[in-house]
């Protein structure tokens, strides 16, 4: 049998320049971190794979690398590092520790389509503040990621902000079963707006809130979007 010397498709090695300039960019980022008081956590590389089902549709079910362990419970190779913070701070934090402020770096594995020509294996750097519902809370990340940005030598960006609650208040106001939620969470990632409707309909959703959802199409500029998106919230959420 022929040996396989080479790397697997979408991984690859990281090695000289390349190599020195990735860390060395990731130590200026590191460092900012730690300016805004943020600390660091390490979380395995696999989890179950409850810890990541509610990222299904936004990381389609197929796309993640599954397998088992002795027991036959089902464990993933980690699409995402988010999850897990919020895994590791609802088991692991007392409530006098909260708001927690922390930060990691660490490869993230998704087993895009090849012909798709992305990496399977990419590095994710983040920050997340867990127990702050507040204007101040936001302000801060926004400030951190600003940072951030600049310090990686960028001079010009546009920050995107979106809201989780928002997009889950239409799922629910919609009563589709979930796995209509997972096809629409995954066409929407995909800004497939022409398969939305096609699926909403497929799926006898309410007029109104196949409304809704055609409608974040356009939502998408300054701050005058967000009366465009109290337009079509369910009114509980107004």
């Amino acid at each position: 049998m022929e040996q396989l010397l080479h790397t697997p498709e979408g991984v690859r090695d990281i090695y000289h320049e390349e190599c020195a300039k990735k860390l060395a960019l990731q130590n200026r980022l590191h460092k900012t971190l730690h300016l805004y008081g943020y600390h660091d956590i390490q979380t395995p590389m696999y989890e179950y794979f409850d810890v990541f089902r509610k990222e299904i549709g936004t990381i389609p079910s197929r796309e993640l690398y599954k397998f088992f362990d002795r027991d036959g419970n089902t464990l993933v190779l980690r699409p995402d590092i988010t999850p897990q913070i919020a895994r590791a701070t609802a088991t692991l934090f007392k409530d006098d520790e909260f708001p927690a402020r922390l930060c990691y770096v660490g490869n993230t594995f998704i087993n895009h389509s090849s012909y798709q020509g992305r990496l399977k294996e990419s590095t994710q750097m983040g920050a997340e503040m867990i127990g702050l519902d507040a204007a101040d809370a936001d302000a801060e990340m926004l400030a951190l990621v600003i940072d951030c940005l600049k310090n990686a030598g960028l001079e010009e960006f546009q920050i995107s902000i979106g809201n989780v609650d928002f997009f889950q208040s239409l799922i629910e106001e919609s009563e589709i079963d979930d796995e209509t939620e997972e096809r629409l969470r995954e066409l929407i990632n995909n800004r497939n707006f022409f398969g939305v409707d096609e699926l909403l309909e497929e799926a006898d959703a309410k007029p109104v809130s196949r409304k809704a959802f055609s409608a974040l199409s356009e939502m998408v500029g300054g701050v005058e979007i967000l009366e465009e998106a109290k337009k079509v919230a369910p009114s509980k959420k107004r």
